[in-house]
């Protein structure tokens, strides 16, 4: 435990403005209480004012208006009577300007802002347990806190809880980093760190306090939240993490600060008879979360105050004269002056934006006779479920990257969390900065030798689990792939049988064939709940650094081309439901196939207008799609009765025209029995002779087909080249007919 001396200064300015009040006390139970206002102190009360901010990331840029607003909320209450905590992530992913010089400018903003404690966000454990307990931890000015982070001996690197006196109350608070840590960094960097469960972590510490009588008030700091921002808790309820932290957080918990999921939400949440605020500020230093607690003259809390504010947009003239003020604009502008003289140094050149995937305000995207996108109002900006255009690029970068170096290498991966920023075309030139905005964490890259079947259980795994079981607060992340790495998927059969076809190199993945994947060290160590790595058969360290691989690849790409990096366009995954059983296609019979998921989501992606069917050698035709239902269509067809092909192993391909994203999938297609013939009839001389005639079928072929859980993988058909002839055929078609398609097609993608 630690009793931190508080250096406060005397209040500066009146409260600005009028302030909108919440009363937890008030307010029906389970309401949402946002308000975009500062809290008013009650005339006469005895009140603890709790100033909280999460998921900071390095955004110091505006340090001096986010400085201004954590002052500006505790001017009516008293520097004295308030507590400024973070609930984690303060560093790490953070803006080229801080990351370029280790997250230093921004430990050093918020120190001169006066944080006064500093709960362990899983991003401060970036470079591992060491880096976390001694560069950062000594650099912040406060208590750094995790009560469910322990070594392999028992012992707690970081304080539980830090206890402080606020208006004559000893006021603690509680630290506790989500649980999906050791799933989100680098395992290699928390060998024999466990990330416990923080309930029970917070919980502890809390019965403690309690039984000793060391604390009046108890604060839980949570870097661990909910998914949605401002739904009714119910909503937000359905997620078994968020309810675990508001229904099972001990009683004597008066507060609750969450972070982690980049969400907006202030709650009065029912506790016992009462209820207790719980409050998320979103992200970025976008806002601040202000709790005012009201207490009587036992210490017990008697009512709360919960407000979401938003970050001034512009410093108050009171506060002008704060020497806070201008020391984090003295360290920002420092801080920006030194990274620009590397930032500024031009890469390459690109056209078009390159993009994570997105969503859409419904209606707002504009769609071009060719299938272009424009416009469209984004409501979120870092989709993580959606394939993306720039998850595409950078494993492409990866992959020929590495195999340059002579290395054997069949594809590449990256996880969507990796990639923090969008490269936009701005101007048509990329910098080192911007590059090194979308790649901030410097992972080395691995060559991950893999058998297939665990190539595939590592796709299957995007539907998230964690280690124990339970599906984590991103219950889906969709990984990024190289050009050359395809599949099909159907969300709807059971986990671990969702991946249904495979291809690298068009060519089907072989459950017993070993592949080389190249991916990010956070990966390669297992990262992000993707368990299958852990069955590899070997891993290689390259020596190439993720951001020094990106920018040689894009001085390559604009070497090759004046252009420069173009966007990917084309989905790898496609999603097909409504394929019989094993996979087998009977002749004669009708089926009806709904393709999806064939549409990027990224900025200005191709609106695929058309998708054409192949099974075998047989075209399925063509399907329009409707922009009502713009990433769906259905294709119902009778499979030839003289069979789709002349062997019973064939391939179902879907084309998406505009695109040109194709995917493919072994199945079998056995051909009919044709009918025996009846023999003529034989004459003899001799009547007691009997003649006789025995015609036999031929067997039915068979042929291998995918299996759940990791079992077989399909194989070839023999007329493979007959149905991507068709698909090339369907290309050069298109091309000439004047369809907008960009075909990426890269040196390396056949590596």
């Amino acid at each position: 435990m630690t009793t931190p001396t508080r250096k406060r200064q005397a209040a500066a300015a009146a409260v600005l403005g009028t302030a909108v009040l919440v009363s937890a006390f008030a307010a029906p139970a389970q309401a949402a209480v946002l308000s975009p206002s500062f809290i008013e102190p009650a005339a006469g009360a005895k009140q603890i004012n709790i100033v909280g901010f999460n998921d900071f990331h390095g955004r110091f840029l505006d340090a001096d208006l986010f400085a201004a607003t954590v002052l500006q909320a505790q001017q009516g209450f008293g520097e004295e009577n308030s507590l400024v905590i973070s609930q984690g992530d303060a560093v790490g992913a953070s803006l080229f300007e801080s990351s370029i010089q280790q997250d230093q400018p921004t430990i050093d903003v918020l120190n001169t802002i006066g944080v006064d404690s500093w709960t362990q966000g899983n991003h401060e454990f970036d470079q591992g347990i060491d880096d976390a307990t001694g560069r950062l931890a000594s650099a912040t000015n406060g208590p750094d806190l995790a009560a469910n982070v322990t070594l392999a001996d028992g012992s707690y690197p970081f304080d539980t809880h830090a206890i402080f006196e606020v208006n004559g109350l000893k006021v603690a608070v509680i630290g506790a980093v989500t649980e999906e840590t050791s799933a989100l960094v680098s395992p290699d960097g928390i060998k024999g760190v466990t990330f416990g469960d923080p309930v029970e972590g917070v919980n502890k510490v809390a019965a403690e306090l309690t039984a000793s009588k060391a604390a009046d008030i108890i604060i839980a700091s949570y870097h661990e939240g909910a998914p949605l921002d401002d739904a009714p808790i119910a909503e937000n309820e359905e997620s078994e993490t968020f309810r675990h932290i508001v229904e099972d957080t001990a009683p004597e918990v008066d507060a609750i600060f969450n972070a982690h999921t980049h969400r907006q939400y202030a709650y009065d949440a029912p506790n016992g008879a009462s209820t207790r605020p719980v409050i998320q500020a979103g992200q970025y230093a976008e806002n601040i979360a202000q709790v005012a607690l009201t207490v009587d003259a036992s210490g017990s809390v008697t009512k709360s105050d919960s407000s979401i504010v938003p970050t001034l947009e512009a410093v108050p003239a009171a506060l002008e004269s704060d020497p806070r003020i201008a020391e984090v604009r003295k360290i920002r502008d420092a801080a920006v002056a030194e990274a620009d003289v590397l930032g500024a140094q031009v890469v390459g050149t690109q056209t078009g934006d390159l993009s994570r995937g997105k969503e859409y305000e419904p209606g707002t995207l504009v769609v071009a006779e060719d299938g272009t996108t424009s416009g469209g109002v984004v409501t979120t900006a870092d989709n993580r479920a959606e394939e993306s255009s720039l998850g595409g690029i950078i494993s492409q970068s990866m992959l020929e990257t590495v195999a340059a170096t002579g290395r054997d290498v069949d594809a590449a991966i990256m996880n969507p969390g990796g990639l923090r920023a969008d490269l936009l075309d701005n101007d048509g030139q990329i910098t080192y900065k911007e590059a090194a905005t979308v790649i901030p964490f410097a992972n080395n890259l691995s060559v991950v030798s893999l058998k297939g079947v665990d190539v595939k259980n590592v796709l299957e795994e995007q539907w998230q689990l964690t280690a124990s079981g339970e599906v984590p607060s991103r219950p889906y992340l969709q990984l990024g792939l190289s050009d050359n790495f395809s599949y099909v998927f159907d969300s709807s059969r059971p986990r671990m049988d969702r991946i249904v076809g495979l291809s690298i190199n068009d060519e089907p993945v072989q459950p017993d064939e070993t592949y080389n994947l190249v991916m990010p060290t956070f990966l390669a160590a297992g990262g992000d709940n993707f368990h299958s790595l852990a069955n590899n058969v070997g891993v290689q360290d390259t020596g190439l650094i993720d951001l020094d691989a990106f920018v040689t690849w894009i001085r390559s790409e604009t070497a090759a081309a004046p252009e420069g990096v173009t966007p990917d366009t084309k989905r790898n995954g496609i999603e097909i439901v409504g394929l019989p059983a094993d996979n087998t296609f009977v002749a004669g019979e009708t089926y009806t196939l709904t393709v999806s998921k064939f549409n990027l989501t990224s900025l200005g992606f191709v609106q695929n207008l058309s998708v054409v069917g192949w099974l075998g050698e047989v075209e399925l035709g063509a399907q329009t799609v409707d922009l009502a239902t713009p990433n769906q269509v259905e294709f119902t067809f009778t499979v030839p009765e003289n069979g789709a092909a002349k062997t019973p192993d064939s391939r179902l391909a879907f084309l998406a025209s505009e695109s040109g994203a194709v995917v493919s999938l072994p199945v079998v297609v056995p051909p009919l029995v044709e009918p025996t013939a009846t023999p003529e009839p034989t004459i003899t001389v001799e009547p007691t002779a009997t003649a006789t005639s025995t015609a036999t079928a031929a067997p039915v072929p068979t042929a291998t087909t995918p299996a759940a859980g990791g079992g077989a993988l399909a194989t070839t058909g023999a007329d493979d080249n007959a149905i991507f002839a068709a698909i090339a055929g369907a290309l050069a078609l298109l091309v000439a007919g004047g369809a907008a398609m960009l075909l990426r097609r890269r040196a390396g993608s056949d590596a």
